[in-house]
């Protein structure tokens, strides 16, 4: 497999994403928007826009059969996430003066899984490959969907041993997730009519512009550009892009899976800080200003280490 991503790849990707990060910014700096309507936003992405995102996506490109081992790319981004969080709790301890613990630990652990490994897939590669990596991040982003938006809120909040339930995995997302997994069991992929289908698609086509947004105006608000913690915002900056993937890396070179197989997963692992997680700071209370912060710089680094790293799988995989 040819890996295609260049400086400029990465580049016009990512710069679509500080456009509209920067509209946000303007809107919030000329008091168009204001904190209290930004907070509003980002629960309207998460209880009806992200959700209607999960479903055309799921049911109009996943199929059972075609994918035997679908449930394996769910476990993947659950063990990728665990795994990057463990790293920040170990590192943290090495902190003075710093409160930020658990944003800390989650910036670690969650990557920006969705828009820019789908950009990066759309730029690089057409026909069937194109179109089995972009289902293979669908099926990823199932197993982020159920850690980020059921137990992280609840993480950010100290909450988790004292308020987990069962029911905290039945939040919109999460249904959605299972609502569009039991669509295709049944009636098949592509089959939901259209007059319900274009409406839904609509509405989760507004997801990425509308999450830029509100992480612009959140990103103005707290200064992003100026870190008030230094060490920490380094450190997640190494374990994020640099730690994180020398791990995943040395262990693609044991398992035995298909090279498309291995580039996903080492796709996934050099991917900047999420970008959701300031949108659920922004309802929990949690430390947006780090939030924000360690996406800002994850993804201007990202410009220079991922087309580094990808250098280094082709040297490395074969």
């Amino acid at each position: 497999m040819a890996v295609t991503f260049t400086f400029s790849t990465i580049a016009i990707a990512i710069g679509k994403l500080f456009i509209l990060m920067l509209t946000g910014a303007m809107l919030y700096h000329i008091g168009l928007v204001n904190e209290k309507f930004v907070d509003r936003l980002s629960q309207l992405l998460v209880r009806i826009i992200f959700p209607a995102l999960i479903i055309s996506k799921t049911v109009q490109n996943f199929s059972f059969t075609a994918y035997e081992y679908w449930w394996t790319f769910p476990l993947a981004a659950i063990l990728f996430s665990l795994v990057g969080m463990a790293i920040g709790g170990v590192v943290f301890k090495a902190f003075k003066n710093f409160d930020s613990k658990k944003e800390f630990i989650c910036s670690c652990g969650f990557q920006n899984c969705g828009y820019l490994p789908m950009n990066l897939i759309i730029f690089s590669f057409s026909g069937v490959l194109a179109d089995k990596l972009l289902i293979y991040t669908f099926l990823f982003i199932l197993g982020f969907n159920i850690l980020m938006w059921s137990l992280v809120p609840l993480f950010l909040k100290g909450n988790l041993k004292k308020d987990f339930k069962l029911s905290v995995f039945l939040n919109a997302p999460v249904v959605a997730t299972l609502f569009s997994l039991f669509w295709v069991a049944v009636f098949g992929r592509g089959t939901m009519p259209k007059i319900v289908m274009d409406p839904i698609t609509q509405l989760g086509n507004a997801a990425f512009p509308i999450a830029m947004l509100t992480l612009g105006a959140y990103l103005y608000k707290h200064r992003a550009y100026r870190p008030e913690n230094k060490l920490p915002l380094f450190s997640g900056i190494i374990i994020k892009l640099f730690l994180f993937p020398i791990i995943v890396l040395a262990a693609l070179t044991v398992i035995r899976i298909n090279i498309d197989q291995k580039f996903f997963l080492f796709l996934q692992a050099v991917m900047p800080t999420a970008v959701s997680l300031v949108v659920i700071g922004g309802y929990t209370g949690a430390d947006n200003k780090f939030f924000s912060t360690i996406i800002f710089y994850t993804h201007i680094i990202s410009i220079l280490s991922i087309p580094l790293w990808f250098a280094v799988f082709q040297a490395v995989i074969r």
